[in-house]
Formats: C-alpha cells, structure tokens, sequence
C-alpha cells in the first residue's frame, strides 16, 4: 500500500491522499444479537455516549481496487474522517462493508465501555443499511458474511440506529 497514493472517487470525481488509510484487523468477535434502539428509547437512557459514525466505500473499478472512509462524531465533536484502503478486487458493496467494519473495530478498541456507547450509523448505501437492519435479504455468501460480521461488532454496543442518508452528506463529511 502506498500512502501517498492519490485516488480518484468514480462516483464523483474527487481526488483524496490515502495517506491516513489505517489497516483492518483480522480477529475473531464473538456473535451477538444486534440492539436498534428507537429514539426515545435512547433520550431516556443516562450515561451514554452518542457517537455518529458516517461510512462510505468504493472500488475503482467493479470489481477493482477497494477504498473507504469513515468518520466518527463523538458527544457533537467530529474527528477528522480515516480513510481505508482494500487489497485485491472489491466490488463496491464489499468495500461500504469492509469500510463500516473496520469502523467498528476500531471504535470497539477505543471505547473503555462499549456497552455505554449509542452509535447512530449513517450512510448512502441503502443496500448495506438495508441489510444489517433486516429489512433486505444478504442473497450473496459474501454479503451475507460481511453482514453477519457487521451485526456481531453491534452488538458489542449498548445500542444503534442505522440511517440513509444523501450521497452529498457523505461527500461533505468524508471529502469523496
């Protein structure tokens, strides 16, 4: 991996440095039922901490080289975004994915206590949110994988909110 690499966004052209790509861990997580949460549900709760996560992937090329970016707020102050880098042919649905994983992984090993975190989740793939929130079918052995992996990380939490929204607020907070 190079990381001074420049990459071009094909969805909408925005050239961005993969020099902050972080790697994605490997390891076994412990299954467990997702914890969505609705609105008042968590206003009631004391004692959490609001973190909003905003995912985006892609591929250059699909299949082709895979990239992500994510970007947490935590209690209303936004980090700047991370972003990822995939090796070997990804379609972009692989990438949405392998980028909201490597979100959650690395969220999981900064929280001291995970089940105190409210994560509300937010991203332009109606496929991926749809996914891990039930309401579409993983028909693929690998998206069905990645969304079993995804729902097993959540539940790690104290609970999430998963929340499509337009392409250009991804754009805004993640530069692609």
């Amino acid at each position: 991996m190079s990381t001074s690499e420049q990459v071009r966004c094909p969805c909408c052209g925005q050239v961005f440095a993969l020099s902050d790509a972080l790697p994605v861990e490997e390891r076994p997580t412990p299954a467990a039922a997702p914890m969505a949460a609705s609105a008042p549900a968590i206003a009631a709760r004391s004692g959490t901490i609001p973190i909003t996560l905003v995912f985006d992937g892609g591929s250059i090329g699909n299949p082709g080289r895979g990239y992500g970016s994510y970007q947490l707020t935590v209690r209303g102050k936004a980090e700047p975004p991370k972003r990822l880098e995939f090796e070997g042919n990804y379609t972009n649905n692989e990438a949405e994915y392998d980028t909201l994983i490597g979100a959650l992984e690395t969220l999981l090993r900064r929280a001291k206590e995970p089940l105190r975190v409210q994560l509300d989740i937010r991203g332009d793939s109606q496929l991926i949110l749809n996914q891990i929130t039930g309401v579409w079918k993983a028909k693929d052995a690998r998206m069905q994988e990645r969304k079993e992996r995804v729902l097993a990380l959540l539940g790690q939490y104290g609970g999430w909110t998963a929340t499509w929204h337009p392409r250009a607020k991804s754009v805004k907070a993640l530069g692609h």
